[in-house]
């Protein structure tokens, strides 16, 4: 009767860890997608589209940070975020993405335009956010007041 009891004792133990292990979420040891910069530096650092601030080591940011995981990109379908005006994303949308680091109330105090421009063009209307330097920033007022034209037309 012992042998019969501790027989069922094992059957029952390995039943039980055999649940257990059955209700665990599944652990995939398979290639994962990586995403990180290093992955995105691999063709666009070398195709020259990575440059300026926003690729600064410095800064600690990651082009997920702005532009999502990676996905399926560079493959047809890619859910990446993409940002000017042939961009699926709204621009409220875009917008947003610069606000997560960008603080309104510095920009808006830096140039008043920030405000009036903010929910109606994406920064990327003005700004380039990846070549070397971004011309926005060496302006000088007249110039500035000049790309202004760029949309705004003046009425005579």
């Amino acid at each position: 009767m012992c042998q019969i009891s501790r027989s069922l004792s094992i059957v029952l133990t390995t039943l039980i860890t055999a649940s257990i292990f059955c209700t665990l979420p599944t652990i995939t040891l398979a290639a994962q997608t990586v995403n990180d910069t290093r992955t995105c530096l691999k063709c666009h650092k070398r195709n020259g589209q990575l440059h300026g601030v926003h690729a600064s080591t410095a800064l600690a940011i990651e082009c997920q940070d702005c532009h999502g995981d990676k996905g399926s990109h560079p493959k047809k379908g890619s859910s990446i975020n993409r940002f000017g005006a042939n961009s699926p994303m709204s621009v409220t949308q875009q917008v947003a993405v610069c606000l997560s680091c960008h603080d309104p109330q510095t920009l808006a105090n830096t140039e008043w335009t920030h405000n009036v421009h903010a929910t109606r063009v994406s920064c990327t209307l003005c700004h380039q956010l990846h070549p070397e330097y971004d011309p926005m920033l060496s302006l000088d007022s007249k110039q500035h007041s000049q790309l202004c034209v760029t949309c705004h037309q003046v009425k005579h």
